[in-house]
């Protein structure tokens, strides 16, 4: 039995946190969120207390620079963030960081952070072993992986994947190098995937025992050329991804097949009504977050547990676009748009029991919850807003 076996089977029989709990990231003093003209006020990780009424109660504040993108262990002891910060290539100041959850309050308490031998990590997951925290390096072109010790507190760095060698995109202030803005798991754990915005590509891995990655059978999936890939969710059922591009506000749709990692397309779909008025983004290169009047970026997409309904935020037109899955084809056909009462949903997931989205609007410093009509995946009116600094991203426990 490998050292590692009985390290999950302790955490998986930790106790049942007692009650629900949203965790909200940010970008923080003295930082600026990308593309904001404003220094946020944000001091770190925000734990909410969510009521069986559905009132979310903030409990805790725990300070930590520029915690962007959150993810929870299995168990719900850990919190993990990637703290995304640096300068330039000269100076790697990106780290992770790792958090005990309370079992009874939901708060957290700081364990330890590992740098990241990069530049503006900008997401994290863990890895389906359970063994690692894997993150990329936005700035700094490498995907990376870090061992989660018995504990729960993260080891070295043990392996990067550097792209660095791979080129550039078509748009010159967005891709002028690799990007990777994602990796994440297969449901099933058998391949890795990086989201790479620079250079419009999927790559996929398998994972060694020792976090190495290894290329797959098929090593690249390529998305159209300047789409600028940002985010993507698998299907529950692993048959179809849905790959959010920023750059070009669209979907495409893969087939995956589950054995060799392959991703074959089937659709490309727009995040905006066919009747909008926004345009494809241009850019300042002295701030290249920042969206001219007129343009609209992909924010984030998230799917709910039964692979019904997506659902992608639109960065101009402020809005949460809805989309019913098919089941034969796993296409998406659009429902409908919901404002998100708020400037740059960058952040937005549903939550685990499906019933809730809540969407986080980086600009004007609130998160909107939307109840869902589970039998239709819309988002119901007169949803619940509460005020937060520069809100980008959520998870949950006690679900």
């Amino acid at each position: 039995m490998s050292p590692f076996s009985e390290d999950i089977t302790m955490k998986q029989q930790a106790p049942r946190l007692s009650s629900r709990f949203m965790y909200t990231a940010s970008y923080t003093y003295p930082h600026f969120a990308p593309g904001s003209t404003e220094q946020s006020t944000a001091k770190g990780i925000s734990v909410y207390s969510v009521a069986p009424n559905g009132s979310l109660e903030l409990v805790q504040v725990i300070e930590t620079p520029n915690p962007s993108f959150i993810t929870i262990s299995q168990d719900q002891t850990m919190l993990y963030c990637v703290n995304e910060l640096g300068i330039d290539d000269r100076k790697l100041d990106g780290m992770v960081s790792a958090f005990r959850i309370d079992s009874k309050t939901g708060e957290l308490t700081f364990v330890n952070s590992q740098l990241t031998h990069g530049n503006w990590p900008c997401h994290c997951e863990i890895d389906s072993s359970g063994r690692y925290l894997m993150s990329s390096n936005y700035g700094s072109a490498n995907f990376v992986t870090h061992p989660i010790n018995s504990d729960g507190s993260l080891g070295e760095l043990s392996y990067q994947h550097i792209n660095q060698a791979n080129g550039s995109g078509a748009e010159a202030n967005r891709q002028s190098a690799s990007h990777p803005h994602m990796i994440t798991n297969s449901p099933s754990g058998k391949f890795v995937l990086g989201v790479d915005l620079g250079i419009d590509q999927l790559l996929c891995w398998t994972m060694s025992e020792n976090g190495e990655l290894n290329s797959a059978p098929v090593p690249v999936a390529n998305i159209a050329s300047g789409n600028g890939p940002r985010h993507m969710v698998f299907h529950p059922s692993e048959q179809s991804v849905y790959v959010l591009s920023e750059l070009s506000s669209s979907i495409d749709v893969f087939r995956f097949d589950k054995e060799r990692g392959s991703m074959i397309w089937l659709q490309s779909i727009s995040t905006l009504p066919t009747d909008n008025d926004y345009v494809r983004p241009e850019f300042d290169p002295t701030n290249p977050g920042k969206v001219a009047t007129g343009g609209n970026t992909g924010g984030e997409i998230c799917i709910d547990s039964k692979g019904g309904y997506v659902y992608a935020s639109n960065r101009g037109m402020n809005s949460v676009a809805q989309f019913q899955v098919c089941p034969e084809t796993f296409k998406l056909n659009a429902l409908n748009w919901t404002p998100t009462q708020g400037d740059c949903p960058r952040g937005m997931a549903v939550e685990p029991d499906d019933q809730h989205l809540c969407v986080g609007n980086q600009n004007s410093n609130n998160i909107v919850r939307f109840a869902i009509d589970t039998t239709t995946g819309l988002l119901r009116p007169n949803p619940t807003v509460i005020d937060a600094p520069v809100p980008v991203d959520f998870a949950y426990a006690g679900y």
